[in-house]
């Protein structure tokens, strides 16, 4: 009942995004396999035949399709996409929504409030997202999806995007792909790599679920789109039950000539997670 309500409070933020103006976003999550130990008959035989006549007959368990179902709402205090204000440095709301299905793949939709001088009518951003994502062992995630980047009132900016993410232990790495950078019909290349680590708490004073994230990232656009410039991000965040606070430091090498939304920026986020 909880994530009902959840899944229909967040549609009523993104639907007024999404029938005022179209939208861009995208997420991506990795998953860590879960293990178990598998006992054989010879280790349970004896205990399963005495308690046989004893034992409740448990009715099945129901189940929904809000199982599958998972997301977050945020508040930010600018919303940023590889080192670029995409609010004009003002705060943004978001919300995202992913259906997970049994065999890894996944349907994600993702919203934000967006500011843009040179698009004055785009007023949001609705990213749609279908993809894959798997583990190989115990540490090498990885997850490959096609994102469309929707601004409804500039459809024009409209495009879609190749991902593909990667993570070994702390480690994480991606690369990005698109035929139509920024909605100019132009090739687009994003690289990006760096940690993604969360920190013992015994490195902390005992303080848990503190997680520290450094990225390098280059953008490799054509001038239709840009000048190709290089972005940096360095986020601490901690999580506190369902919700998730962080702090986040942002900048550019300054190439993509957007002052002053593209200099360096300190960012406040606070995610509540369902």
């Amino acid at each position: 009942m909880k994530k009902a309500l959840a899944v229909a409070s967040l549609f009523a933020i993104i639907g007024p995004l999404v029938t005022t103006q179209y939208a861009v976003a995208a997420t991506k999550k990795t998953h860590k396999a879960k293990h178990r130990h598998v006992r054989s008959y010879k280790d349970e035989a004896p205990m399963a035949i005495a308690n046989a006549k004893d034992a409740p007959v448990e009715a099945p368990k129901e189940t929904s399709w809000l199982d599958n179902v998972s997301g977050y709402v945020t508040l930010t205090s600018n919303y940023l996409f590889r080192g670029i204000s995409q609010s004009r440095n003002l705060p943004a709301t978001q919300g995202s929504l992913t259906y997970s299905f049994p065999v890894g793949f996944y349907l994600n939709m993702w919203g934000s409030s967006v500011r843009f001088d040179s698009t004055p009518n785009a007023h949001s951003e609705i990213d749609t997202v279908g993809g894959y994502h798997n583990t190989i062992g115990e540490n090498f995630t990885y997850d490959l999806n096609l994102a469309r980047y929707n601004y409804p009132g500039a459809r024009l900016s409209n495009y879609n995007e190749f991902n593909s993410l990667f993570n070994y232990y702390f480690l994480q790495a991606q690369y990005s792909y698109t035929a139509n950078a920024y909605g100019t019909h132009t090739i687009g290349r994003y690289y990006n790599a760096g940690i993604n680590y969360a920190i013992p708490s015994n490195y902390l004073f005992n303080i848990e679920d503190i997680s520290f994230l450094a990225l390098f990232g280059h953008s490799d656009l054509a001038a239709a789109a840009g000048n190709s410039y290089n972005d940096y991000n360095v986020t601490i965040s901690k999580k506190i039950k369902f919700l998730n606070i962080a702090a986040q430091w942002t900048s550019t090498d300054g190439r993509q000539k957007a002052s002053p939304i593209d200099g360096s920026m300190i960012t406040g986020v606070l995610t509540a997670n369902f």
